[in-house]
């Protein structure tokens, strides 16, 4: 080492140059960086990017003892050299030759995790479709493969229009500005017609997806909902083009078959005796939810085929549209429940058959003889089996040197999308197998979750078993008619609030999947899986409408305060009594009584079941009651009406059969219990 410089010139020189780098300090020579084999120990491991060189540890207090201790400890290797000692010093290596690399697993885990959520992020980016632009809209479809070519100049004042150009459509989209499209126009030119009589419907659609809403500014247009649609479109197009197939008839053939499905099952509903005196739309509703649902194209904001199954509160009397707002329908809390028809890829893991080009999935008569000794549980349905569907290589694509080949099967199968998706036992997934269907394999018994944490999702801890037993807890306020004069109200009757303490007690939980998709290469095998999608559609509503905690405020009431302005201006709030009684009730002084507490034990093997136990009057009521296929609500056992049946003088229900309508009308436990506390 050098021995220091005790000249005092020489010690004002150095004080002035403190703080300064080495291009501040005239007449100072740079000092090269020292380059050692770990000098870059943290870029080699970085996913990202290099990271901060040890040369780049500045001396400090704090790590001059660190540097002086490993220095000691790297004695052996005698690297006199600050660089070195902050690398052994990162890369925890021990003294002598003891070269261990401990630090790199620490280094190279948090480096993974800051890299898996870098890409979550980006992921997330990549779902955000942006706003209705010119630019945005021509970045999706040539994202999508489409060729795109403009009329006028794009970015300028003046009207242009953007083609979108496939192998089987046409997309044209006018705007009037950069951020304001006027229409958008779908055309089938190479289609047969009836493709082309749903493009008008389709482009209404898109049209609505681009355009501004009313007092709406171009800065909030998103073009999710475009799109959402535009995909289901390009996906067709793309798994066609490729086998020079059209798809898009292959969907309509499906349809046309499915509609007089529908019409002949509505037609049928009419003759009923049971549904006398019901008007169309309540026929509709009972025909969506028991029998092969009501299939549309182009209806509401969705391009393409659905075929809706279910509708919440079907037994209510109607008090809105069959065909809500896209806000209510595709949601857990929505009105309908869909499934979206479309292509994907051939399953090479199931034994699914390729698609069909075909109208005729449905005889002319769509009711046939059943066979002799065949057993039925209704009407048959006359399902052909339409010729397969053979596809030949286009030899102007290939090219001159591609090997020709002869017909072959195509490598697209039909796919039913399910809109929301349905979580379902691992039994009902083996029997939608077992009709044909194409499902995701499944994976280790490991990885899989129960069916309740399907519903109620739960954060797995070391040592968790989806199969241990589960309780969940929460108080649920529903509003239900006063049976009688409410105190405090000047009314005789009134709507009151009531709070119930719910327990849900899954003792033997089984494994579910959730059910978002599934191939198939017949309708018939859609069709016959719909019983088991709304069984279970029913029980997931039922229990997450009991067993999700409410944010409202439990407190019973049933005259609101009114709110009235002074002479002043100044806002003046006139509670009632029965809030006077309320604020009293709240005191410390007084106790709250406590919420009547509804026990539910869930059972989902062999068939999905319910048991009520909740007290009533001066016993405790206990039901138990099973929900079949279509939704259809059986009492297993019960204790309300009593060995000879007999109904109260509050309600006209006097069977086991009485009780099961009324949960199937309410569509809720809490409101199906109360029902009974007030009326027995």
């Amino acid at each position: 080492m050098a021995t220091p410089n005790t000249n005092s010139h020489a010690m004002k020189h150095a004080l002035s140059q403190q703080g300064r780098t080495p291009s501040q300090s005239q007449g100072a020579a740079a000092t090269p960086p020292v380059s050692t084999p770990f000098s870059a120990a943290h870029a080699a491991f970085s996913p990202h990017g290099p990271r901060s060189s040890p040369q780049q540890v500045k001396k400090s207090p704090a790590t001059t003892g660190t540097l002086a201790a490993n220095s000691q400890s790297n004695a052996a290797l005698n690297f006199d050299s600050p660089s070195t000692v902050a690398a052994f010093n990162a890369l925890q290596i021990g003294g002598g030759l003891d070269l261990g690399l401990q630090g790199l697993n620490a280094l190279g885990k948090n480096e993974n995790e800051f890299a898996k959520k870098l890409d979550d992020v980006l992921e997330k980016l990549k779902r955000v479709k942006g706003l209705v632009s010119e630019q945005g809209l021509e970045r999706l479809a040539k994202g999508h493969g489409f060729e795109v070519f403009w009329e006028g100049t794009v970015g300028a004042s003046s009207k242009k229009t953007l083609f979108i150009g496939g192998s089987a459509l046409e997309l044209s989209i006018a705007f009037s500005s950069p951020h304001i499209v006027e229409s958008a126009t779908l055309l089938y030119p190479e289609s047969s017609d009836i493709v082309k009589k749903y493009a008008e419907g389709a482009s209404k659609i898109l049209t609505e997806n681009l355009q501004l809403a009313p007092q709406q500014s171009f800065l909030t247009k998103e073009m999710d909902d475009f799109a959402r649609n535009f995909e289901s479109i390009a996906n067709l197009e793309k798994l066609g083009d490729g086998q020079n197939l059209n798809l898009h008839e292959a969907v309509v053939g499906i349809y046309e078959s499915l509609v007089r499905l529908h019409d002949w099952e509505t037609n049928s509903a009419r003759k009923d005796p049971t549904f006398a005196g019901k008007d169309d739309t309540w026929l509709e509703k009972q025909v969506m939810c028991s029998k092969s649902g009501v299939p549309a194209m182009n209806r509401r904001d969705a391009v393409g085929l659905t075929i809706d199954y279910w509708i919440d509160n079907h037994l209510k009397p109607m008090l809105q549209s069959p065909s809500p707002t896209k806000e209510q329908r595709g949601t857990v809390k929505g009105t309908i429940r869909a499934i979206r028809i479309g292509c994907a890829p051939l399953p090479m893991t199931s034994m699914v058959g390729p698609v069909r080009i075909s109208e005729k999935w449905i005889g002319e008569e769509v009711e046939k003889v059943p066979l002799p000794g065949e057993l039925t549980n209704g009407p048959v349905i006359n399902w052909l089996e339409p010729d397969s569907t053979f596809i030949v290589n286009d030899q102007t694509k290939a090219g001159d040197q591609a090997p020709y080949s002869g017909p072959r099967l195509p490598q697209v199968a039909f796919q039913a999308i399910f809109e929301p998706p349905v979580p379902i036992p691992l039994s009902i997934w083996e029997l939608i197998e077992g009709q044909g269907c194409g499902l995701p394999p499944l994976p280790p018994t490991t990885t899989l979750s129960s069916y309740d944490a399907l519903i109620f999702p739960l954060r797995p801890t070391p040592g968790y078993d989806p199969m241990e037993a589960r309780q969940i807890s929460c108080l649920k306020t529903i509003i239900t008619p006063a049976p009688g004069p409410v105190a405090g109200s000047p009314r005789k009757a009134g709507i009151l609030r009531v709070t119930h303490e719910n327990v849900l007690l899954v003792y033997k939980p089984i494994y579910g999947r959730v059910l978002s998709d599934v191939a198939f290469s017949h309708p018939q095998q859609i069709i016959s899986i719909l019983p088991y999608i709304r069984q279970y559609t029913l029980l997931r509503k039922l229990l997450e409408t009991s067993f999700k905690e409410d944010k409202e405020d439990a407190k019973p009431s049933v005259v609101k305060s009114s709110t009235t302005d002074d002479s002043k201006g100044k806002k003046i709030i006139k509670k009632s009594n029965f809030d006077d009684f309320s604020d009293f009730m709240e005191t410390k002084d007084v106790a709250k009584p406590k919420p009547p507490r509804i026990d539910v034990t869930l059972m989902v093997h062999p068939m999905p079941r319910l048991q009520l136990v909740f007290p009533l009057k001066d016993r405790t009521a206990d039901i138990v009651l099973e929900i079949r296929p279509n939704g259809v609500i059986h009492i297993v056992s019960q204790n309300v009406l009593g060995s000879d049946n007999a109904a109260s003088a509050n309600t006209n229900i006097k069977t086991p059969e009485g009780l099961a309508r009324k949960l199937e009308v309410c569509e809720n436990l809490n409101t199906f219990c109360e029902f009974i506390r007030s009326h027995f």
